[in-house]
């Protein structure tokens, strides 16, 4: 996969909103950062399985899905659906949730150096309007241009290679109590 692929209306309204009220709970850990630095903006995340510091990490992808199973059945069954199309031939490396409230945004990363390394963002908010912000903006490889911005509607799916920078913009425009909440599947290749 070379390019990056917006699908809308995934799971459907009904699985969208079990999503986002099994994600709106406690249990937010704080310090999550995805720019480097001791200044870099630090947000909101829950680990639900695969490595947590470092793709290195000594870890096995049928173990990654069976965790996500043990710690969120209901993530687990969006990983299933996922792996029936938009991801088949991938496997789980990692799962984790994202919260960012209104002002913060992350840093322009990339989630991985190998070329069939997924990344799948789902937007599970009940709603959104496009004057609020919190888009996931996409850049060339130096960085430099915009080559993409997605909206994070509710109940859309993100994916695209790990090798492309990009970054969360944080939420503006009268959206004071507002949060962007993001699911994220990251994926190796079956070679892989």
């Amino acid at each position: 996969m070379t390019n990056i692929v917006i699908l809308d209306h995934v799971l459907g309204d009904e699985r969208r909103r079990r999503i986002w009220d099994f994600l709106d709970q406690p249990g937010w850990k704080h310090g999550a950062y995805s720019a480097a630095g001791p200044d870099a903006p630090r947000y909101f995340y829950k680990h639900f399985a695969g490595y947590q510091t470092s793709a290195h990490e000594d870890r096995d992808a049928e173990a990654n899905a069976a965790e996500l199973a043990m710690m969120a059945p209901l993530v687990a069954e969006v990983w299933q659906d996922l792996l029936r199309k938009p991801l088949r031939h991938q496997r789980l490396s990692r799962c984790y949730a994202n919260m960012l409230p209104a002002g913060i945004g992350g840093g322009v990363h990339l989630d991985s150096d190998c070329k069939d390394h997924l990344t799948a963002i789902y937007y599970p908010q009940p709603d959104w309007c496009a004057d609020h912000g919190g888009e996931t903006l996409f850049f060339n490889r130096q960085a430099s241009e915009v080559i993409k911005a997605v909206v994070p509607k509710p109940d859309r799916l993100v994916i695209f290679p790990g090798t492309i920078p990009h970054a969360a913009r944080p939420i503006y425009g009268g959206a004071p109590d507002a949060t962007r909440i993001t699911l994220m599947f990251k994926t190796l290749g079956r070679g892989a």
